[in-house]
């Protein structure tokens, strides 16, 4: 479908407004703005939303909030991974109490449903397995063209009440009526090489002078095998992913002002050298340190 996109953000702090509601921690995956548009139709008790990014990005979410939120993959150039797992054009992502790590390909186009907590209990969705569930492909299909039928719907027309209860129960019902078993997809082992090797540097403090061979020999795999575990989840290695960590943990204490300057906040995040992180920093971000802190107070 043509999506008319409402709103877009290139700043990828500014996707997610802070909420009890979500954990969630973003890396953009590349230089340059991260030109991410979105969309969306709200009724009672459910928002539709398609969203897409002109960058890639590593998404981690949790939802804490009593309700039902669930996606779908419309259009990727390349895989979107789960856990290191491919997440096809049949498969939907169920949310719930577990958390969810994704990559998002640039230019991938994603839908997803939020449905407030009675409804979703009352239809049955409440409980559903966390993860990804294979689907029927012609009620997959059916489901996605009712959404968007929705979506033109509010844009084009002022709906009864009536009118927008009854596109939630729809909604629900063809959801319900696309999903056929979960999946009980692992996480790949490149994923579980990742996660030690991310919880092995957060130990460290994220100190950058942790070489490859330190994180290859702390989890026991060999330094090629961690290399391309990386390479393949994330397209770079482990000291490139690493660092993109350190560079937004010292973007987010710029920002929330969690420090008592901006070299406090760099080595907060990890770096040893200011002059080498305002570089990196620059070439990510597209300003310098000193730029972000001026925008946060000036905000």
């Amino acid at each position: 479908m043509d999506i008319h996109w409402q709103y877009t953000v290139n700043e990828v702090e500014a996707v997610f407004d802070p909420t009890p509601d979500w954990d969630f921690e973003l890396i953009q995956l590349d230089v340059g703005s991260l030109g991410y548009r979105a969309t969306e139709a709200i009724y009672p008790g459910l928002a539709i939303r398609y969203e897409t990014m002109a960058k890639p990005l590593r998404s981690f979410q949790q939802l804490r909030k009593k309700g039902f939120f669930a996606g779908v993959v419309l259009s990727s150039s390349s895989p979107v991974l789960w856990k290191g797992c491919e997440v096809n054009g049949d498969l939907a992502l169920v949310f719930g109490d577990a958390d969810h790590d994704m990559v998002l390909p640039a230019r991938c186009v994603v839908l997803t449903i939020e449905i407030d907590w009675h409804p979703a209990h009352a239809a049955g969705l409440i409980g559903l397995e966390p993860g990804l569930w294979q689907c029927d492909p012609s009620e997959l299909r059916a489901f996605v063209d009712l959404c968007g039928a929705l979506t033109k719907r509010q844009e084009q027309a002022n709906l009864c009440q009536s009118e927008q209860r009854a596109a939630c129960i729809q909604v629900m019902s063809r959801f319900l009526a696309m999903l056929m078993r979960p999946t009980h997809t692992r996480p790949s082992r490149q994923y579980g090489i990742m996660s030690k090797a991310e919880e092995f540097a957060a130990r460290q403090g994220w100190c950058e002078s942790v070489a490859i061979d330190n994180l290859a020999d702390a989890i026991d795999v060999p330094r090629r095998t961690l290399h391309r575990s990386f390479k393949e989840l994330y397209g770079m290695g482990p000291q490139g992913y690493l660092r993109l960590v350190r560079l937004h943990m010292f973007r987010e204490a710029l920002l929330t002002g969690d420090h008592t300057g901006i070299a406090d906040a760099a080595l907060g995040a990890g770096f040893q050298h200011f002059g080498r992180a305002a570089q990196y920093y620059h070439k990510q971000f597209g300003e310098l340190p000193k730029q972000t802190l001026r925008r946060s107070i000036s905000s």
